[in-house]
């Protein structure tokens, strides 16, 4: 039907563009919608970029009728049991403006001429008809409903899993055995007790070098076709709506470069659904999101102050407003290829079981420092080498925590997100993995920034620490059940990928310190180290050779320099992360739930990386019958 169109249905975009709008672009904006498969109004929006409100206004203006951009405190509350996850497209309310019962309306193209039908054999509808946008009709449902949708934030996993949540299965009983039984570990470990050392220490070597080798594994059997690529990408009329979520706290200096890096993505404007989750703590964030809001891609929805202050829960509080068939998470920092969505689209339509894509995330070069340097070293060999790895032997997969793509209706029936988890990200893929979700790795990368400084770096890692303990306590709540979902491979993965990760780290620390110790000793008393202290630096070595291993790997297959850095410079990072257990031990105690947040500084000026610049991608937009690329 491109290029013929109905008189009125022409005359109607045209009402609807202004008075001096010509069939040209009319015509545009009609064949745009058609060939995309979505509503004109949306494409109507991108002619009137600074002013996205201007359809809605003309529209009431033809009807007769209200209009409204602010609707919050005239629309009904939903009752207690309503179902949040279904408003996302919600097009009509009752309300009431001025004393007048009315229904604010949001329609679309062939609802508004019917509306205009039915005005003209009935003008007395017009006064109970209020015309709204889209984006004023979220707001006002989320605002309306703000407890609603906190109370469904802290309680969505816990009514559908009971026993999976990190508030009802984290008392301070449990929370203290847990850090009591690794300080307990770790002492019987360090003291030269002839019958509980050598079984300690077996056991923590255990804990080492099994996951050591299997990153040997990882990293001899790397393949560069290991992450998943479509066979065909999907064009623009067959792609589905995407909802992406970027959760904010006070970072307003960030807003602009994610703005800009969500400007960038190969993703027809029309079916983008960009909502900036934000705290109202962080008024100036606030401030900032709103500057953006001329463009019709973005919205905002401002999440209430009220503990758990963690990611999670606002991204809990947003989840019900996703449009998108499906849902990713990116954070203040990250710039996404621009083919990433359409790469993950496309894979879910070829696979109906695919339910997850995580994407590889890697530092962005212009990190600087020894911590930095290090971090992307990590990066390159956990993203690139290990989480394809653990994908391909069919492991669970502890997620990133962003960059996962996700089927937006499978993930409100699992639960969402754990509010109170500070790790949400594995904890999410642990799940997943009890349900028998299909989680695989897309072959794109989104860039992220490293923390730069020691202070920074042990605040992030002493948070992911604190969420692995989190996820280990409450998944091991029920051990016959874990068992029972992920077989006994699955759950020695588990708890070797999870578990050894704190553990891993206190042995280093306790190994390193206590055998050069006693080979100092050795040698100054010329005496001969005892056989545990060779076993305890064989393991000490398998865990550096794993770790570099995946590192030099991960490093090579993205040409970045760093190879001997992450080498050499192992045994210091790992004392570091040390220390930042020990901070996380602590918190586990006495504030399991807060969020120890990263700051952000952002990306060079003009830059992305490698000199690539970061400015938007030009649109396909309608100008007077013709599409500008």
């Amino acid at each position: 039907m491109i290029g013929c169109w109905p008189p009125d249905t022409m005359g109607l975009v045209k009402a609807l563009l202004g008075p001096n709008a010509s069939d040209a672009t009319a015509l545009a904006v009609l064949d745009r919608s058609a060939y995309l498969r979505t509503c004109a109004l949306q494409t109507l929006n991108q002619s009137f970029s600074d002013d996205p409100e201007h359809p809605y206004r003309r529209a009431a203006a033809m009807l007769g009728s209200h209009y409204s951009d602010h609707i919050a405190g005239s629309i009904r509350p939903l009752s207690d049991d309503a179902d949040l996850d279904t408003l996302g497209t919600v097009r009509s309310m009752r309300g009431r403006l001025g004393g007048t019962e009315v229904v604010f309306v949001s329609p679309t193209l062939e609802q508004l001429a019917s509306l205009r039908q039915r005005v003209q054999e009935d003008p007395a509808l017009a006064e109970r008809l209020c015309i709204v946008s889209p984006s004023t009709m979220r707001t006002g449902l989320v605002e309306a409903n703000e407890h609603l949708f906190y109370t469904s934030a802290l309680q969505r996993l816990a009514r559908r899993f009971p026993s999976g949540s990190a508030h009802l299965d984290l008392s301070f009983r449990i929370r203290f055995g847990v850090v009591l039984a690794i300080a307990t570990i770790l002492l019987a470990s360090s003291l030269a007790i002839p019958i509980v050392q050598p079984v300690v220490l077996g056991f923590l070597s255990l804990i080492l070098t099994v996951p050591s080798f299997f990153r040997f594994w990882a990293a001899g059997g790397y393949r560069p076709d290991a992450r998943l690529k479509p066979k065909i990408e999907l064009g623009d009329p067959d792609l589905p709506i995407y909802t992406i979520l970027i959760p904010l706290r006070d970072e307003a200096h960030m807003v602009s470069q994610i703005a800009v890096a969500m400007r960038r993505l190969d993703y027809p404007a029309e079916k983008l659904d960009i909502i900036f989750v934000v705290e109202s703590a962080s008024p100036e964030t606030i401030a900032e999101v709103q500057g953006q809001l001329h463009d019709q891609r973005f919205s905002l929805i401002v999440v209430p102050k009220g503990p758990p202050f963690t990611k999670p829960k606002a991204l809990n509080y947003a989840l019900p407003m996703a449009r998108g068939v499906h849902v990713v998470v990116y954070d203040a920092e990250d710039v996404p290829e621009p083919s990433q969505l359409r790469r993950a689209a496309s894979l879910f339509a070829e696979d109906s079981e695919l339910e997850c894509l995580q994407a590889e995330l890697v530092i962005a070069p212009s990190s600087r420092g020894f911590v930095a340097r290090m971090f992307a070293a990590e990066y390159a060999g956990h993203f690139g080498v290990l989480l394809p790895a653990i994908s391909r032997a069919r492991l669970p997969m502890p997620l990133g925590g962003t960059s996962n793509h996700f089927r937006t209706e499978t993930l409100c029936q699992i639960g969402a997100w754990d509010a109170f988890n500070v790790t949400e990200d594995a904890d999410l893929g642990i799940r997943m993995a009890r349900l028998g979700l299909k989680v695989e790795n897309v072959a794109s990368i989104t860039w992220e920034e490293a923390p730069e400084t020691v202070s920074e770096w042990v605040r992030q890692r002493s948070r992911w620490m604190k969420g692995w303990m989190q996820t280990l306590i409450v998944h091991s709540a029920h051990p016959l059940s874990l068992a029972r979902d992920l077989g006994w491979k699955g759950v020695f993965a588990f708890y070797i990928f999870v578990g050894g990760m704190v553990l891993s780290t206190a042995m280093h620390a306790i190994f390193l310190t206590t055998t050069l110790v006693l080979v100092l000793i050795g040698a100054l008393t010329q005496g001969m180290p005892s056989p545990w202290v060779f076993a305890g630096l064989a393991s000490l070595l398998v865990g550096y050779g794993g770790a570099a291993a995946i590192s030099v790997v991960g490093l090579e297959r993205l040409r970045r320099r760093g190879s001997v850095m992450a080498v050499v410079g192992l045994p210091i990072y790992w004392l570091l992360a040390a220390l930042a257990l020990t901070i996380a031990m602590r918190d586990l105690l006495v504030r399991p739930h807060h969020w120890a947040k990263t700051n952000h500084k952002g990306f060079p000026d003009g830059l992305l990386t490698d000199g690539i610049p970061l400015k938007p991608l030009p649109a396909r937009i309608a100008i007077d019958g013709e599409y500008a690329d």
